[in-house]
């Protein structure tokens, strides 16, 4: 105890660093005008790509699943529902009407992801132990391509989604005239070598996430829920009185396919591939905070040490770094079994 209140007070004793301007690359420019896929395309081709190009590879394959996941959703309407599956918590514009969903897109989905993260990490390989390099991009060069119609369109700007999300993206508000000032520019980010085991942990946390969904199999339970969803809305139709008010249905019914998935004894092979994925996680976490905190720098931090401030507009506070330590620690201990989380 002693020894952590005195490292918290080395750590707001040290000099905040200035801040240095960070303008956007040509790749940045490049995603703002071509789009996610396209520009990962072309940096496929590249024979021998450079560590910042790398990097870019594994990012957009990362923001490839994301804008795969949030197109699933559109195609199919289906609303947000906390975070629990990768691309779901988001609110997105309903541009186009809904198909309806065959009970198996679910585990698809899931199974291109895992894909997806798995191209993402072998980009990735080694770039954390490489010499540093610098990628700046700029959020409101990023965009999705919801529709599929290969332009950027209304709402599909990731400074729009992702507003409150990953940036501040709040208007400040004047006191003195009581009227909201104009919302904050997107910032620039300048990735380096310590956002690349960042990115690895991130894409090992969601692949863990998408073995344990795929190991309780969500498509028979689709299914039934389907069954029986046709049968509400047959009755509702045919005016008989339904069970549960319409407004209830998108709660209802994840509910009824997660409790029904649960009934079930999970592939194992799936499971213990999960835990492995979390247990990387809290590896390259680790990895993540120890190069964190060694830079010297303050440009266009992603996820800054004590000494820097995050380009975001959100607000880390001091000794972040040293608490999340303890969270890796707790987590390997519940993988572990050593410890449990209370009933």
């Amino acid at each position: 105890m002693r020894r952590l209140v005195l490292s918290l007070a080395l750590v707001l004793a040290a000099p905040a660093l200035a801040r240095q301007p960070v303008d956007p690359s040509a790749l940045s420019r490049e995603i703002a005008q071509q789009g996610i896929a396209p520009t990962l395309a072309r940096l496929h081709a590249l024979s021998d790509p450079a560590p910042d190009e790398r990097f870019a590879i594994a990012g957009l394959e990362f923001l490839g699943a994301v804008e795969a996941a949030w197109r699933w959703r559109v195609t199919y309407g289906v609303a947000p529902f906390g975070g629990m599956i990768f691309g779901s918590a988001a609110e997105l514009p309903q541009s186009v009407p809904p198909q309806p969903m065959p009970p198996e897109a679910l585990a698809e989905q899931t199974q291109a992801t895992l894909e997806a993260m798995a191209r993402s990490r072998a980009a990735l390989e080694g770039l954390a132990e490489d010499e540093d390099f610098g990628l700046a991009i700029s959020l409101g060069d990023l965009w999705f391509d919801l529709d599929a119609d290969g332009r950027r369109g209304m709402g599909e700007g990731a400074a729009e989604l992702l507003a409150g999300i990953v940036w501040s993206g709040m208007p400040a508000f004047d006191p003195e005239t009581g009227q909201a000032a104009p919302p904050p520019a997107p910032p620039v980010i300048r990735f380096d070598r310590a956002d690349a085991a960042w990115l690895a942990a991130y894409t090992h946390l969601v692949s863990g996430g998408a073995e344990l969904l795929l190991a309780f199999d969500p498509t028979p339970s689709l299914e039934k829920v389907f069954a029986m969803r046709a049968r509400i809305d047959e009755s509702r139709l045919a005016g008989g009185e339904a069970a549960l008010p319409p407004m209830l249905d998108d709660f209802i019914d994840p509910l009824a396919v997660a409790i029904d998935m649960l009934r079930r004894q999970p592939d194992a092979g799936r499971t213990r591939a999960a835990r492995a994925h979390w247990q990387q996680t809290i590896d390259q976490n680790r990895r993540f905070w120890a190069l964190v905190g060694q830079e010297s720098d303050n440009a266009g931090e992603w996820i800054p040490n004590d000494r820097q401030i995050s380009a975001t507009g959100i607000a880390f506070p001091p000794g972040t770094g040293a608490a999340w330590q303890a969270v890796l620690a707790d987590g390997e201990a519940l993988l572990a079994g050593d410890r449990t989380i209370p009933f």
